[in-house]
C-alpha cells in the first residue's frame, strides 16, 4: 500500500481536489481519495510537492507496438493487405512489447491504448485494449481483448486493392465487400465447418462488439452510418476527419467517435480538413469524443499536447482533459477500471509539474497499477523506464 499526498488531484469524474491525497491498495486499485484522507500507519507516502495528479492517459486509436519505432519494413506488422476481409487477425498476434515507442508513451503519461489494425483492408481485424505495464509477451499488456472489429472505407482500401486489380476499386465496392462479409456472418452454421472470419464478426452482429469504422470523409462516415442501421450495429468511427460536415447525423445514430490524429500532415485528399475544430464541432452535438494520436502518425508522448490544442479551438480545459482520460475509456468499454480518480479503478496515475495541457509542462512521474513504470531524470533505462 501506497499513498500519494499534499497533490492537485484533478479527478475527471468528480471535480478538482486542491490539495489532497490517493490511497493505493496492495493490488494497485485506489482505495480513497479525496482532501481529508486517513493514511494508516507505516504506508509509503510519495509527497507530490503540490504538483497537478490525473488519470493516466486514454488513447483511443493507435497503431503502437504494430509499428515499430526504427524498425522500418520490418517492424510494420499492422495490416495483412493480401485480402480485402480479413477480420480473422488479431492485433494481439503483431504487438512487439519491447517497441521502444510503449517507453515512449509512458514518458507522456499514457497508460492505456487501443490497438487497432491499419485501414488497408475494408475489414482489417481484432483490436484491443492494452495497459502499458513492463511485459515480457503481448498477452501481458491485455485490458480488453477484444474491443471490436476494425473496418476501412474510403481512398486506404480502395488503393490497397483496387491497385492489385481485384476488388474493392470503388467506394461501392468497399461497401459491398463490407456488406457481404456481415451477410455471410449472418447466415454462417459451423456445423457445416468453421469460418474465422465470421466467427470474428458475429459479436458485432449480436451487439456485444463495435464496429470500428477507420473513415475520413463525410461520404464515407455517412455510409459507415447507413451500414450500421441496416445490420442494427453499434459504430465507433476513428479518425473521421470530416465528421463537423455531418455531426447531426452522426448524433443521431449515437455513434462515437475517435477523432484524429488533428495533429499531422494532409497526407491524402480525405484528410484535407484535418484539424482541431472537429473535438469542437463534435462535442456541441453531444458526440462522445475522444483525442487520439493515431500512433505512429502523432507519436504517443504528445496525447496531452493534441488535448491543449483542441483547447486552443475551443474546447475547455475540462473537457479536453476528458476526452483522453475518461471519454476514451467509455468508448473502450473500460471505464470500470481506468480514466479517472476514483475508489475501485486502477491506480493508473500521472504528476505533472505545472498544467498538463501545456505544452511546457513535464511528466515527473507515470504509475501503472499502483507501480511506477516512468520517473523523470531516470538513470535507470531509456525515458526513465523504472518500475517500482
Amino acid at each position: 500500500m501506497r499513498a500519494i499526498s499534499n497533490a492537485r488531484i484533478l479527478t475527471v469524474a468528480d471535480g478538482v481536489i486542491e490539495s489532497g491525497t490517493v490511497l493505493v491498495d496492495d493490488q494497485g486499485r485506489i482505495a480513497a481519495v479525496g482532501a481529508r484522507v486517513a493514511v494508516p500507519d507505516g504506508v509509503e507516502i510519495i509527497d507530490a510537492g503540490g504538483r497537478t495528479l490525473t488519470p493516466g492517459l486514454v488513447d483511443a486509436f493507435s497503431h503502437l507496438g504494430l509499428i515499430n519505432e526504427g524498425l522500418g519494413w520490418a517492424g510494420n506488422d499492422a495490416e495483412e493487405t493480401t485480402d480485402p476481409n480479413t477480420a480473422h487477425v488479431r492485433a494481439l498476434d503483431g504487438i512487439y512489447p519491447f517497441d521502444r515507442g510503449i517507453a515512449e508513451a509512458r514518458s507522456g503519461g499514457v497508460t492505456t491504448v487501443h490497438v487497432v489494425p491499419r485501414g488497408g483492408n475494408v475489414l482489417a481485424g481484432e483490436a484491443l485494449a492494452v495497459k502499458l505495464r513492463r511485459a515480457v509477451a503481448a498477452d501481458d499488456l491485455v485490458l480488453r481483448r477484444p474491443t471490436g472489429i476494425a473496418a476501412s472505407l474510403g481512398e486506404r482500401p480502395k488503393a490497397t486493392h483496387g491497385s492489385e486489380k481485384r476488388m474493392p476499386a470503388t467506394r461501392m465496392g468497399v461497401a459491398a465487400v463490407l456488406r457481404e462479409a456481415l451477410v455471410k456472418a449472418q447466415e454462417y452454421r459451423p456445423e457445416k465447418g468453421r469460418d474465422l472470419r465470421c466467427e470474428a464478426l458475429l459479436p458485432v452482429l449480436r451487439g456485444e462488439l463495435t464496429l470500428l469504422v477507420q473513415a475520413h470523409r463525410a461520404d464515407d462516415i455517412a455510409t459507415a452510418l447507413r451500414i450500421g442501421r441496416e445490420f442494427g450495429i453499434r459504430i465507433t468511427l476513428l479518425g473521421a476527419t470530416e465528421a463537423f460536415l455531418v455531426a447531426d447525423l452522426i448524433a443521431e445514430a449515437g455513434a462515437t467517435v475517435a477523432a484524429g490524429p488533428s495533429l499531422a500532415a494532409r497526407g491524402r485528399q480525405e484528410t484535407r480538413e484535418v484539424g482541431f475544430h472537429l473535438p469542437l464541432a463534435l462535442h456541441r452535438q453531444g458526440v462522445p469524443t475522444a483525442i487520439v494520436t493515431g500512433h505512429p502518425e502523432l507519436p504517443e508522448p504528445y496525447l496531452n499536447i493534441a488535448a491543449a490544442l483542441a483547447v486552443r479551438e475551443g474546447l475547455t480545459p475540462e473537457e479536453a482533459l476528458r476526452a483522453v482520460t475518461l471519454t476514451p475509456a467509455q468508448i473502450l468499454g473500460v471505464a470500470d477500471r481506468v480514466g479517472a480518480i476514483a475508489p475501485g479503478l486502477d491506480a493508473d496515475l500521472v504528476l505533472w509539474d505545472d498544467d498538463p495541457l501545456e505544452l511546457t509542462t513535464r511528466v515527473a512521474w507515470t504509475m501503472v497499477e499502483g507501480r511506477i513504470v516512468y520517473r523523470d531524470g531516470s538513470a535507470d533505462g531509456p525515458y526513465g523506464e523504472v518500475e517500482c
